[in-house]
């Protein structure tokens, strides 16, 4: 298991033995845990509305602007976690922002993920000056001092290395699963006596 004072950046796998379905199968994306807390987004959260359709009713798409077409924006929005649903955050590559201001509004993952939740990410990424690759979650995770590690040392979570391609462009539904059997192989103690139950 990953040393606690190394969790981020990182992946959390919801345990199976957790039993509860609103995280059955949760992964969090852990962008911060330090002496004050942790951060974090869950990547594979419940679907909310089309990426383009999302901007569209939220009202963030300037009059005359015609939204860029491609998958990214016909790809669905998730519930990126229970704290404050009605922000929205970007996912990208770190470098991927092609205006250099925006950069100080970028919460760094690592060496190659990034979060925004600046409304001027938003707002390049409709004119086409965004990423070309991110995912769109509205919502965060987080937690307070030492709560994590409670809730870690509790078993309710598995710490997992941060594949930022599988993060970033791997299939959702697949994403617990396939991160759970890398974790896994990596060595002993992970959920151990649990493989029968994923």
């Amino acid at each position: 298991m990953m040393s606690l004072e190394r969790l981020a950046p990182g992946l959390l796998l919801a345990a199976p033995r957790l039993g509860d379905p609103h995280f059955e199968r949760t992964v969090v994306l852990l962008g911060k845990h330090d002496s004050e807390g942790a951060l974090g987004w869950v990547l594979n959260g419940q679907e909310v509305m089309q990426v383009s359709e999302l901007f569209t009713e939220a009202e963030l798409v300037p009059h005359n602007l015609v939204l860029p077409v491609g998958p990214r924006f016909s790809a669905m929005a998730r519930v990126g976690g229970p704290v404050a649903g009605d922000s929205g955050w970007l996912i990208y590559r770190r470098g991927e922002s092609q205006q250099a201001e925006l950069r100080e509004h970028e919460v760094a993952i690592g060496e190659e993920l990034v979060a925004s939740g600046a409304v001027e990410a938003f707002d390049a990424l409709m004119r086409g000056q965004g990423p070309a690759e991110f995912r769109v979650l509205l919502g965060y995770a987080g937690w307070g001092p030492g709560q994590l590690d409670s809730e870690l040392q509790a078993g309710a979570w598995l710490p997992a290395p941060l594949d930022a391609a599988e993060a970033l462009d791997g299939v959702l539904e697949d994403l617990w699963e396939s991160a759970y059997r890398r974790t896994i192989g990596t060595g002993p103690g992970a959920f151990s006596g649990e493989r029968g139950s994923a």
